[in-house]
């Protein structure tokens, strides 16, 4: 049995744009969490609501509102919830420019609930 890892859970919502693969059209709004949960530091993905959709760079572009679960390994600290915001947003950013990364842009995210302190194995 490997060690207890501790990471920093959050919970945001937002309206972001991902990448959602041409196989998955007729499911946008599964298609949409799958790409979101795609990225490294997005646990869960719940798709609220489905806007506008478009042809994307390897896909559908499609703009979602969204809840998401983040797991980050590194310790947010002591900043105030726009700290994590804008943290988050920087990497959600980032993952756009990884292989694994399908989101395209980031219109609004909020911090909702956390930061805390999970133990997993």
């Amino acid at each position: 049995m490997s060690g207890r890892d501790t990471v920093t859970e959050l919970h945001v919502e937002g309206t972001l744009c991902v990448d959602v693969p041409v196989d998955r059209g007729d499911e946008l709004a599964v298609g949409a969490a799958d790409a979101l949960e795609s990225i490294d530091i997005v646990r869960f993905a719940d798709v609220l609501e489905l806007g506008e959709v478009d042809a994307g760079d390897e896909g559908l572009a499609v703009v979602v509102d969204c809840r998401l679960t983040l797991h980050l390994d590194e310790s947010l600290g002591e900043e105030k919830e726009e700290g994590f915001g804008s943290r988050v947003r920087e990497r959600l950013s980032a993952a756009r420019e990884t292989d694994s990364g399908r989101a395209r842009a980031v219109d609004r995210l909020e911090v909702v609930d956390g930061p805390y302190v999970v133990e997993t194995w």
